[in-house]
C-alpha cells in the first residue's frame, strides 16, 4: 500500500457496492446513497492515518459510513426543523402498498430504531459475525444478539400489521 495512501482508497472501493447496499437499506435513495458512498471516501482519505492494517479495512469503513450516515440524518433533523420554523407542511409518510419488493424490506427496515436497524444491516445483509459487529458498534457480543433477536421480532410484527 502507498504511503499516500491512495493504495487503501483503491482497496476500499472494492466496498462500493456493500457501501451503497448499506445506505439503501437504511432508506436512503440510490442516487442520495451515491453521495454518501462519496463521503465516505472522502472521510477515508481525510482518516487515513487512523487505519491499521491489522484490522479488517471493511470494519473501518463501515464504521466511517455509519457515522456518515447518522451526520446526514442530523442534517435531514435540523432541515426540517427549519422548514418547520418558517411553516412548511410536511407530508406524512405512508406505508408503501404491501407488494412484497424490496421496497418493503426498506420500509420496514425504517420502521426499526438505529441500533437495532444497525445490527439488522450489519448482521443479515452484511453477513458480518456478531463478534465484528460488536467491535464495530462498541458494544458487547450479548447486546449484539439481543439487538438481533428484538430487531427480527420487530420486522415480524411490522410486516404482520401490513398483511405482508
Amino acid at each position: 500500500m502507498s504511503a499516500d495512501g491512495e493504495g487503501l482508497i483503491l482497496e476500499a472501493k472494492k466496498f462500493e457496492k456493500n457501501l451503497l447496499n448499506f445506505f439503501w437499506r437504511q432508506g436512503v435513495s440510490y442516487s442520495e446513497g451515491e453521495d454518501l458512498v462519496q463521503e465516505t471516501y472522502l472521510r477515508l482519505w481525510k482518516y487515513r492515518g487512523e487505519y491499521k492494517p491489522t484490522a479488517k479495512l471493511s470494519t473501518f469503513l463501515f464504521l466511517i459510513a455509519r457515522q456518515v450516515r447518522l451526520d446526514a440524518l442530523r442534517e435531514h433533523t435540523r432541515r426540517e426543523r427549519r422548514e418547520d420554523r418558517w411553516g412548511k407542511d410536511q407530508p406524512d409518510v405512508q406505508p408503501p402498498p404491501a407488494t412484497g419488493t424490496r421496497e418493503d424490506v426498506r420500509w420496514a427496515m425504517s420502521r426499526l430504531s438505529e441500533p437495532l436497524r444497525e445490527v439488522v444491516e450489519l448482521g443479515v445483509f452484511q453477513d458480518l459475525p456478531y463478534a465484528e459487529i460488536g467491535e464495530m458498534l462498541g458494544i458487547p457480543v450479548g447486546t449484539v444478539k439481543s439487538r438481533m433477536f428484538n430487531a427480527l421480532k420487530k420486522l415480524k410484527e411490522v410486516f404482520d400489521e401490513r398483511g405482508s
